[in-house]
């Protein structure tokens, strides 16, 4: 039944294109050859608007495979570069926690927005030339390396896995988990302090904590540990708000 095989003329669109879509390095025909994983085809994150592979139901969260390569490039660069002041800002004036916070912001906003590969080379970049205009301030660029960092990715999996504050269950599990890793910075960041007071004559931090508690170490860290996981907690509350407007806003 050959002669009944209707034979279909080449349109001008469907022409070989030597730098068309499917010759993208970065995957937005939604198919493979994404380094990033883009692809809509086997994303694991359930990115595929609400369908089948997305157990949480999320509907385009970062409308990554609608964005142009030079769009989030563009994003990716713009995050980079207001991470970088922002870490300046943190280390030559009197303000710390919020300039890092919007760091943070930037970060993810990128990784949802333009796919977790562009997010990371934003934190790169920033992060080394943070390091080059912050260097003299050591304590910011600890706090940047050993905290804010871990949290940015801990922020980017626990969205990718649906773990927010919007219901009674996952804020609570949300909730512990980043207390949990405030206990595991303070344990951090406690001894690198303490390999960094060590040297030459500085004060001990381990008086300093048994100081907070009349002179018991123990006590000292439990109560350093406690207050420390509250806050952190209260700053992912922060976070996740703004978070969400700064995500919503752009285009």
């Amino acid at each position: 039944m050959i002669g009944s095989v209707r034979i279909r003329p080449l349109r001008s669109d469907e022409t070989s294109d030597p730098f068309g879509d499917k010759g993208e390095p970065f995957g937005d025909d939604g198919k493979g050859g994404d380094p990033f994983g883009e692809g809509g085809g086997s994303d694991r994150f359930g990115d595929d608007g609400g369908k089948k592979g997305d157990p949480h139901g999320r509907k385009g969260r970062g409308d990554k495979r609608r964005l142009p390569p030079t769009r989030r490039l563009a994003y990716a660069a713009i995050s980079a570069a207001l991470s970088v002041v922002m870490i300046t800002i943190a280390a030559w004036l009197p303000v710390t926690a919020a300039p890092l916070l919007i760091t943070n912001i930037s970060w993810n906003a990128a990784m949802e927005k333009c796919g977790f590969g562009y997010g990371l080379m934003s934190m790169i970049a920033s992060v080394a030339l943070g390091f080059l205009c912050s260097a003299a301030n050591v304590a910011v660029l600890v706090l940047v390396a050993v905290v804010f960092v871990p949290y940015s990715l801990l922020c980017y999996g626990l969205s990718r896995a649906g773990v927010d504050y919007k219901r009674a269950l996952k804020a609570v599990l949300r909730a512990v988990i980043i207390a949990a890793f405030g206990a595991l910075e303070v344990l951090i960041v406690f001894k690198i302090a303490g390999a960094l007071t060590s040297v030459g004559d500085y004060v001990s931090i381990d008086g300093i904590i048994s100081f907070i508690a009349g002179g018991n170490f123990a006590l000292g860290y439990f109560a350093v540990t406690l207050a420390v996981m509250v806050i952190f907690i209260l700053v992912d509350l922060i976070y996740c708000y703004f978070f969400r407007r700064v995500l919503d806003k752009l285009k």
